[in-house]
């Protein structure tokens, strides 16, 4: 259901559905967006929140437009305002106890969704992504991110990693919302830094120490940018992954296997 925005939208609605909604709203929607938020609701995951709950908005716009362009019938429009009103309603305020905020999404309101996304499948047939296999890649990338927040390297090739592993982190999180069009934005961000960056990273290369780091974020970015290409059936593997190969100064044939394993890999 990656590529169709409808039965991302259904399964989202439901999650919202069936959390508690007697709390704040950050916590609702940390619930059913999967962000382990801490109890006093602040700091970089309540940023994520934040994040998710607008890109919740951009998905309702997005299937919204969808629905324009593979001519449904006037009346599915009618399960998008409650859907727009939750979100808009805990934006005005993440942090205060609200009752009964998911009450606008009905029976009705998901069995529109539901029927949207049945038929928006056959009109747009979808390409599969192994979603367990997105998390181990998020993880390393996370790995990696801790580990050379304390490495004593070049400061600018180290905000370039940072920046970058970031990235995929928020694309992967962000996955059951944004689908792979958001993985497709992260990998054209990761391209387009790295060819703006291209001298640092000639000159990372050359170095022992910086080579060590530039690779391991490498084989992250080799391995998501494989990802990203199953979700684009209408290119071939290799298409999707040559340009951060080329990059990253590495050649088809030397492709890294995806390698998941545990820290330091």
């Amino acid at each position: 259901m990656q590529n169709n925005p409808a039965a991302r939208l259904y399964n989202l609605a439901r999650r919202l559905r069936s959390t508690a909604s007697g709390g704040p709203p950050a916590r609702l929607w940390a619930q059913a967006l999967d962000i382990p938020i801490d109890q006093q609701l602040r700091g970089p995951l309540f940023v994520d929140v934040v994040e998710g709950i607008i890109a919740f908005l951009k998905l309702v716009k997005e299937t919204e437009t969808g629905l324009e362009e593979l001519e449904f019938d006037d009346f599915y429009a009618a399960a998008f305002p409650p859907l727009k009103l939750v979100a808009q309603v805990s934006l005005s305020n993440l942090r205060a106890n609200q009752s009964h905020l998911t009450r606008p999404i009905t029976d009705e309101t998901l069995t529109l969704l539901r029927v949207i996304a049945a038929e928006w499948e056959k009109k747009k047939p979808d390409p599969k992504i192994n979603e367990e296999v997105l998390k181990k890649i998020q993880a390393q990338a996370h790995r990696l991110f801790e580990a050379i927040k304390g490495a004593k390297i070049d400061g600018d090739l180290k905000r370039l990693i940072l920046l970058l592993t970031s990235e995929i982190e928020q694309a992967i999180q962000q996955f059951r919302i944004s689908g792979p069009e958001g993985l497709n934005r992260a990998l054209a961000l990761i391209i387009g830094e790295a060819n703006l960056k291209i001298g640092m990273i000639a000159k990372a290369q050359a170095n022992a120490r910086t080579r060590i780091w530039w690779s391991r974020f490498w084989k992250v970015a080799v391995n998501f940018s494989k990802v990203v290409s199953l979700a684009n059936d209408t290119r071939k593997t290799i298409e999707a992954i040559s340009p951060i190969v080329r990059l990253v100064g590495g050649a088809p044939d030397g492709i890294p296997p995806i390698d998941l394993g545990g820290p330091g890999k």
